[in-house]
């Protein structure tokens, strides 16, 4: 996938005509230049940051296609995917991802485009599904990695804390540990009032000494504090300042700190 962490219409009866034009099945790609013209006026539109013109041109290039789909016309998908996500308009990009997926088969990339816009567009269990697919047909792809950490944090933000526990405990199971598991399993204790059990996920991620440090050791201060361990917060964001240094943020919360300490 292109972003997010990583990926990625506005005018969906051009969307659906095009997508009408193309039939499910593979083979070389055709046409004439001007589609070629058009997806090269699209990547820059978006490279200037306009995503709308971009997805209008991508979908324009699309109806060029001589009604199969080959590398050309999934190549566009592609970049029209993403454009929808940069747009924010993750519903589209969900149903470009569907497309793809229709049309060139069930690839993690792009279950990993649909269950990350689900959930970007706050369909919580379709993202749940999709990711429960990636799961079991490629635990060990990145794709499924990245689809977990966002389900689990949509699934806490809807106040399902519990569920979002249950996806990572299983991840964990599975031996699938990483620092930004732990984070986010420590986030949903958070969320539960779950403290004491949230610093052990933490500490669990610390030992990890990925690139999740940084947060893992935020929010541990985070839980010291939600558990009315003042000392312990403060102990542990003057280590964060010494590692990471400072914002405004922290020295505000610092500065709160001492006060229940002093």
């Amino acid at each position: 996938m292109t972003k997010y962490n990583g990926i990625s219409i506005k005018n969906m009866a051009a969307y659906g005509a095009a997508l009408a034009a193309i039939c499910l099945c593979l083979t070389a790609c055709g046409g004439s230049r001007e589609k070629y013209e058009l997806r090269e006026t699209a990547i820059q539109q978006m490279e200037s940051g306009d995503y709308a013109a971009a997805i209008e041109t991508f979908g324009q290039a699309l109806e060029k296609s001589d009604g199969f789909v080959g590398e050309f016309e999934l190549d566009v998908l592609k970049y029209r995917a993403e454009a929808e996500y940069e747009s924010g308009d993750y519903d589209a990009a969900a149903r470009t991802y569907d497309v793809l997926s229709q049309v060139d088969g069930e690839k993690p990339e792009y279950l990993e485009g649909l269950g990350c816009m689900y959930a970007l567009g706050g369909q919580v269990d379709k993202a749940v599904s999709q990711y429960e697919k990636l799961a079991e047909t490629a635990p060990d792809n990145p794709a499924a990695a990245n689809v977990l950490l966002l389900v689990g944090k949509k699934l806490t933000e809807a106040g399902r804390p519990d569920e979002a526990v249950t996806l990572f405990q299983e991840a964990v199971n599975a031996g699938r540990e990483s620092g930004a598991i732990y984070n986010q399993l420590a986030l949903s204790e958070i969320e539960a009032g779950e403290y004491d059990r949230a610093l052990e996920y933490i500490q669990r991620g610390l030992l990890k000494q990925d690139s999740a440090r940084k947060e893992l050791l935020y929010n541990q201060a985070v839980a010291y504090e939600k558990r009315l361990d003042f000392a312990g917060a403060l102990q542990t964001l003057t280590a964060f300042v010494q590692e990471f240094g400072s914002t405004p943020e922290v020295e505000k919360e610092i500065a709160f700190l001492k006060t229940r300490t002093d």
